[in-house]
């Protein structure tokens, strides 16, 4: 009996440390199906996160992809790591092309310097996005002006730029032409007030003077009559210069500052019915006008009221520099492609020192007509801007007392 019991006090005292044994173990695997709850729900949250970035990351591709402006990634080293189609087609590269270039090497040199200071506002001073205006060159060499927008992003552990490419090359133009427009205004103002300033004060003397001689008519009447007339010739003559320059002023603002636009027109018509109007002038120096041209009509797209003020300029031109009894030739050819039309006179001719400036505004090539007829330095230039707006060309020949001919040559209509 005794025996038995110790046998069953020996059993428990083994058994006890089994079952801490068990308790340990059983506190263990509970633990660790915890810490495998937890493990599992910190990895489904994650592939949330993957998920949620990788449809982040879908979305933006997809953006970048469509977007009709121009769009790419740069790094800190400005080379380029994707661009879109929309900027594939700006530029004329292909992707492959585009890919690893530093975008300094597609700057337009004049502005290579934008880039870098695009590089400190966003890598240097962590600024987080940055605008500029730039130019860039195109594939086949040309430049694009355009309007660059880059966000600084971090994609894992690299600080990219997100680069937004807008063509502003429409607006850079009319920048320039309105910028022109305004030098244009400032220039004709100065001149205005230049040119205008002497004619306008002998005016005002010869109105004086003209007051005075009226006042003692008939104490001297024959000799005042004789002054007052010369007065009166003074200020017809002054007043006519002054209307021809505000004339040939306000036609240049008119001129640089429109577009044309364009009819066909026969030329031999139209040249014809201004015959007339255009012999006037040769009436009064006795000057023969003759007008060749051939059977059928010639075509040119012009603007008539335009190109009414080509044709009597240059004609009016040859008539002021040719002596009296002159000859004024009025030549119109069709050679196929172009329209050519020739003003020929066999008058005093232009010096060859003034050939290369006679196209130019306010030119110095200026000279008063055989007659005295005034000029305002500015005829040529208006007419050589009508005809590049048509799209065509002017050019003179001639020996000085040898004539000279202007030779305008447009792009030729259909043939009726």
């Amino acid at each position: 009996m005794s025996h038995a019991k110790d046998s069953l006090n020996g059993s428990e005292k083994e058994r006890a440390p089994l079952e801490v044994e068990i308790m340990a173990l059983r506190e263990e695997v509970k633990q660790l199906r915890a810490e495998n709850t937890a493990a599992k729900a910190k990895l489904k949250e994650q592939e949330a996160i993957e998920k949620r970035y990788e449809e982040s990351q879908s979305r933006f591709a997809g953006i970048f992809d469509r977007s009709i402006m121009g769009n790419k990634i740069i790094g800190p080293d400005l080379k380029i790591k994707n661009v879109n189609k929309a900027l594939q087609q700006m530029l004329g590269y292909s992707k492959a092309e585009l890919i690893g270039i530093e975008i300094t090497k597609l700057s337009h040199p004049d502005f290579v310097h934008h880039w870098q200071e695009l590089r400190q506002k966003l890598w240097e001073e962590k600024i987080p996005a940055f605008q500029l205006d730039t130019c860039l060159l195109q594939k086949d060499g040309s430049g694009l002006w355009c309007q660059v927008t880059s966000i600084l992003f971090q994609d894992q552990h690299e600080w990219l730029g997100f680069t937004i490419i807008e063509n502003i090359s429409n607006r850079k133009a009319l920048e320039q032409q309105l910028k022109k427009q305004y030098e244009n205004q400032e220039t004709i103002m100065h001149m205005i007030a230049h040119d205008l300033k002497s004619p306008l004060f002998n005016i005002y003397l010869a109105a004086g003077f003209l007051r005075e001689n009226l006042e003692q008519l008939q104490a001297n009447e024959q000799k005042k009559q004789e002054e007052t007339s010369a007065l009166v010739n003074l200020i017809s003559d002054t007043s006519d210069k002054a209307l021809l320059l505000i004339k040939d002023l306000l036609l240049i603002g008119e001129v640089e500052s429109t577009q044309e636009d364009l009819e066909e027109t026969d030329l031999k018509a139209f040249i014809q019915f201004h015959l007339q109007n255009l012999s006037v002038g040769a009436q009064n120096k006795n000057i023969a006008i003759e007008f060749q041209t051939p059977k059928k009509p010639v075509y040119a797209f012009v603007n008539r009221e335009k190109f009414r003020r080509v044709l009597e300029n240059l004609v009016s031109n040859a008539i002021k520099f040719t002596q009296p009894n002159g000859q004024v030739n009025i030549i119109l050819k069709n050679n196929g492609k172009h329209t050519m039309l020739y003003i020929q006179d066999n008058g005093i001719g232009i010096p060859e020192s003034l050939q290369a400036t006679i196209f130019q505004k306010f030119t110095k090539a200026g000279r008063n007509g055989t007659a005295g007829e005034p000029t305002t330095g500015l005829g040529l230039y208006i007419v050589k801007q009508i005809i590049e707006k048509h799209q065509g060309t002017i050019r003179v020949e001639s020996q000085e007392n040898a004539g000279a001919t202007f030779i305008v040559e447009l792009p030729a209509g259909l043939v009726k």
